[in-house]
This record gives C-alpha cells, sequence and structure tokens, in this order.
C-alpha cells in the first residue's frame, strides 16, 4: 500500500511538472515574434485603409466600422511618414459635441486598453481599463480625468480629433505608445488597441464637473 503510494505521488508529480510546462510554453508562444507580429498587424490596418476607394480624412465623415487614420500630432502633416506614424480608428458610435480638446484641455472618458489578439487572448489581453461591465454601459461606468498632453502619443492625437459623446476603437503602433521597453504587464513593441468614450471637455483654466 505504501508503494503504491509513493507510486501514486510521483505520477501526480509528473502530471502537475507536465501541466505546468505546458502552460509556460503556451504564455512563451503567445508573444513569440512579438515585434514583427505587431508590425503586420498596423501594415494590415494600413492596407485596409489604403485599399478603401471611400477612404475619409475627416473623422466626422467615417461611418461606423469605417477605417480611418489621424498622423500624430508631433508631425508635420505636410511631410510623409511611414506606417507607425499614424492612430488607425474606427468609429463605435458618433457622439452629439460640438468641439475637440486641445493638447492642454482636461478631459474626463471610459476606455479599455487590449494588445493584439493572439491565441491564448482572441480577442486581446486586457491591460488597462476603467470599464466595470464588459461592454460600455455610461450609466454603470464612472469616466476617469486626465490632461490630454499627459497621455501616450496615440491617445493624445485621437483625443484632439474626438468630440463628447464620440466612442472610438483606435490602434496605436508602438512607437505611439509605451515603445520599446515593457511597461507593467505590456510587452515591448505592443501594438495598443483602445476603446475611449469621451465624455466631458474642460478647457485649460476651467474645471471639469464635480464629482
Amino acid at each position: 500500500m505504501k508503494r503504491l503510494s509513493v507510486i501514486l505521488s510521483a505520477l501526480l508529480s509528473v502530471v502537475l511538472i507536465a501541466f505546468s510546462s505546458c502552460k509556460e510554453t503556451k504564455e512563451f508562444d503567445d508573444h513569440a515574434n512579438w515585434e514583427q507580429r505587431n508590425s503586420d498587424y498596423i501594415n494590415d490596418l494600413n492596407f485596409e485603409f489604403m485599399a478603401n476607394s471611400t477612404a475619409v480624412t475627416d473623422p466626422r465623415d467615417a461611418q461606423p466600422g469605417q477605417l480611418f487614420k489621424l498622423l500624430s500630432y508631433r508631425l508635420d502633416p505636410d511631410k510623409t511618414f511611414g506606417n507607425s506614424s499614424y492612430v488607425y480608428c474606427r468609429v463605435i458610435s458618433q457622439g452629439t459635441g460640438t468641439q475637440t480638446p486641445n493638447y492642454t484641455d482636461s478631459v474626463r472618458f471610459n476606455y479599455r486598453a487590449r494588445l493584439i489578439p493572439t491565441d491564448y487572448y482572441p480577442e486581446g489581453q486586457v491591460v488597462d481599463q476603467s470599464f466595470k461591465t464588459p461592454y460600455l454601459d455610461p450609466s454603470v461606468n464612472i469616466p476617469t480625468s486626465f490632461i490630454v498632453s499627459g497621455l501616450i502619443e496615440g491617445v493624445t492625437t485621437a483625443l484632439m480629433h474626438m468630440r463628447c459623446g464620440d466612442y472610438w476603437k483606435i490602434y496605436i503602433p508602438h512607437g505611439l505608445g509605451y515603445g520599446t521597453s515593457a511597461h507593467g504587464s505590456i510587452p515591448g513593441y505592443s501594438t495598443l488597441i483602445y476603446e475611449i468614450n469621451l465624455t466631458e471637455i474642460a478647457r485649460t483654466g476651467e474645471s471639469l464637473s464635480p464629482r
């Protein structure tokens, strides 16, 4: 009986080691060739944009789901830049606001940030969010306040084109995000995919509404 217990214990150890090994391999494989996969993801978005004969340059003209792109606010629009200098966006729904934030303004918005889809996370791993529900529910979710200039370049660029009520999906190349180094749970070279719902703008010197 004692010998049987020893055998069973040994078998259990082997199973646990194998399971742990598989899990580690799965997690490792999930980010294999990460830099190239993220670069390909952005290139595919740009190809989709270029292939659209009705491509728009003004977000107000974009239909829900239609892809458009915005050059980083830091760059000269009269010059030519590569795919990774743009933020790629889709309108989920249009708001009724008439103004867009300036670089020094304060804003409130709901957001969820993901990495690109992988085998382990088919919808993309969530790396940051203010959402408290699986999908945006303005009656439940409490927007977070920021200064536009204090955000990563890709988010700042998109916000400066959004109006109150707008709900967009935004694809940010790593150069307009956290760059080549890891940032918390975000690996280096990561494209970031944000859902952003802008809810309030306060001009420089003004305050956001009290909470």
